[in-house]
């Protein structure tokens, strides 16, 4: 680009030195014209005598027309155009001047955006990776979202978030089964309208204010290892489950959410209910046992002091018979009570045998048949290919028979008793959950079903227990269906109950089969006298006197000893002469087991049998394993101890 400026001050200052006019306005024109090449500058002379005039004119080059600058004589126009020139140069000068400055403002604007631009390069950069990193965070906390949200849902605990009003907000599929939501309701104002029922650990509904959720919310407070019942919108269903509830607060300390998370108690609250209920049966079996012992010592003297009044040498009279037999029948009756007793707390010992389950079965129903009201109905279906158990024959058809029994006292009015059987493998998973000792193999299922009254649900629980009973007083005793329960426990049962009020009651009874065959057995000699000297041990007088008055009339000589210490010093002076030991168990001073193990210490050859009214079978067991001869339950007839002193004394014992 040229430098006009200074081009019109060199031609400014060439036309003011020259002294040719006609020359100056010719360099004039030819400069202009150089200078400013978007216009045409131009000049013309006219001579009138002595005079010339001369004309200059210009004119923009896109335009039609010239200009005029100066006209005139020469000397005249030469003024003009210099003082144009000089004009034009201030005004060049002036504009130089505002450009520079504007030029030194374009200059520093120019810096500033530069420096703002780099600043903005550089914010511009920081953004992106601000960007990039929040990009990176994103992606972590979706990554975390996605990671504890299948957490969330593969964690074997139901949880269930609330916000601050109550309504759910979230659960995770464990919860949504427990509580029987759906698919459809688990959008956030479906959620909100579901309801449900809670309950006390005793069973009652819970008002409102009970509620975890209610008490977290009004009070601000957590709440932790709460039992509750959830009532399912399925009537029938009933979850129970370990609650906790937590809330979460803001920084104004208001609560925004509360995250309750609970598990599922259901079956572990029935296993520990069976739990609880095994445990208050093997209370009152304690108990009935220790009962049982008492009351069998006083019926043993009271048995044996009949008996040896009817010996004809008493030589009583009819009627002195007749009152001998009267006691004899109601001891008989008392023994039968403590033998339940006994057979409810598993005290008692029983013989076990293989035996057919279906002929036990069918001699029940011919029992049955002849007992219960005609209106009542009895059939039986078998569908067992297996049906041989190892058991007791009179303790399984007592057992049975019970059941018939009580089955027709529900139905008054006539109905149907109906008993069927099958096949059945239990597996581990059955006998962990089950309150028996019962393991996994293959069982004969005897199922017993009435269409009589049911039993209402509060006394489902209570129906095995003894003495319990719904009938009037005088009309039962309430140890059937406890004898019954014990009976299944000492064969490695099990036995469980449905009933339904107006429908009538299901039980089911499961006991291992064998594939043993059942066996003929010979009978026994019931009578039977022998000679040799005896050692009776019992503490209790009435058992002595009576005990020692009947083997003498068998024709022995007693040795008396009122406890286990005494026992053991007769028995180290006279263990020579003693030929057999009739011992109680429960005495003072020393037991019978004790006194027992140190009679084989000093004489392993001499028999000794052990009489008790109350004896637990594991002891029996380790008194056998040690030599023991036999036993023999209170209270006892003549023959039944005649029989079993004949097998004793005539058989070689270590």
């Amino acid at each position: 680009m040229k430098n006009y400026a200074l081009e019109l001050f060199l031609l400014t200052t060439t036309l003011s030195q020259m002294n040719n006019r006609e020359m100056v306005i010719r360099l004039f024109v030819e400069s202009m014209n150089d200078i400013f090449p978007d216009y045409s500058y131009k000049w013309e002379n006219e001579k009138k005598g002595s005079e010339t005039s001369i004309e200059v004119c210009t004119r923009k080059k896109s335009y039609g027309y010239f200009t005029c600058l100066s006209s005139g004589d020469i000397e005249a126009t030469e003024e003009k155009l210099i003082h144009n020139a000089v004009q034009l140069l201030a005004i060049f000068l002036e504009k130089i001047e505002q450009e520079t400055n504007l030029q030194h403002l374009v200059n520093d604007q120019t810096e500033e955006l530069s420096a703002a631009n780099e600043n903005l390069a550089i914010s511009n950069t920081e953004l992106k990776e601000q960007i990039q990193a929040h990009k990176q965070t994103l992606e972590t906390l979706r990554k975390s979202e996605e990671k504890y949200k299948s957490l969330i849902d593969k964690v074997q605990t139901a949880i269930v978030l609330y916000d601050a009003y109550g309504n759910i907000i979230n659960t995770n599929p464990l919860a949504d089964s427990l509580l029987g939501i759906s698919e459809e309701d688990t959008a956030a104002e479906a959620s909100r309208k579901l309801q449900w029922d809670f309950y006390r650990e005793d069973g009652t509904k819970m008002q409102e204010s009970e509620y975890p959720v209610y008490q977290v919310l009004t009070r601000k407070i957590e709440v932790r290892d709460f039992i509750i019942g959830i009532g399912h919108r399925e009537p029938e269903k009933l979850v129970w489950a370990l609650l906790n509830a937590e809330p979460e607060f803001d920084e104004n300390g208001e609560i925004i959410q509360v995250i309750v998370s609970f598990i599922d108690m259901t079956e572990r609250r029935k296993t520990d209910e069976m739990l609880r209920q095994s445990q208050k049966m093997d209370a009152i079996g304690q108990l009935a046992g220790g009962v049982a012992h008492d009351l069998n010592n006083m019926l043993g003297g009271i048995v044996a002091a009949a008996q040896i009044l009817k010996n004809p040498k008493q030589n009583l009279d009819e009627k002195g018979l007749k009152f001998a037999d009267l006691i004899l029948d109601a001891s008989q009756q008392a023994a039968e009570l403590t033998t339940k007793l006994l057979a409810f707390g598993r005290k008692t010992e029983i013989e076990m045998a293989p035996v057919s389950i279906c002929s036990i079965i069918d001699d029940t129903i011919s029992l049955l048949r002849r007992t219960v009201d005609k209106r009542i109905s009895i059939s039986f279906e078998n569908q067992a290919d297996e049906e041989i158990v190892s058991g007791n024959k009179t303790a399984l058809q007592n057992a049975l028979l019970n059941m018939g029994i009580n089955a027709s006292h529900a139905m008054p009015k006539g109905g149907k008793l109906q008993i069927k059987t099958r096949n059945i493998c239990l597996n581990e998973k059955y006998g962990k959950s089950s309150p028996f000792e019962i393991a996994a193999g293959n069982y004969i299922e005897i199922e017993i079903g009435d269409t009589g009254t049911g039993i209402s649900p509060e006394n489902i629980s209570k129906v095995f227990e003894p003495f319990f009973t719904t009938k009037k007083q005088g009309q039962g005793t309430g140890l059937g269906l406890s004898t019954v329960y014990a009976t299944v426990q000492n064969h490695l049962g099990a036995i469980n109950i449905h009933s339904e009020l107006g429908t009538g009651t299901v039980f089911h009874i499961y006991l291992p089969t064998t594939e043993k065959n059942p066996e003929a057995y010979p009978g026994k000699d019931l009578s039977f006298s022998g000679k040799g000297v005896i050692l009776l041990v019992d503490d209790e007088e009435l058992i002595r006197v009576t005990a020692q008055e009947t083997l003498e009339e068998m024709g022995f000589s007693v040795i008396t000893a009122e406890n286990g210490r005494e026992a053991v010093n007769t028995f180290k002076e006279r263990n020579e002469e003693i030929d057999l030991v009739i011992m109680d168990m429960l005495m003072p001073v020393m037991n019978g087991s004790d006194a027992f193990m140190v009679m084989k210490d000093i004489n392993r050859d001499c028999p000794v049998i052990i009489s008790s009214g109350f004896t637990k079978d594991e002891n029996l067991k380790e008194l056998k394993d040690a030599g023991l001869a036999g036993f023999i339950q209170k209270p006892f007839r003549i023959y039944d101890l005649s029989q079993l002193i004949s097998e004793v004394l005539n058989h070689d014992h270590p």
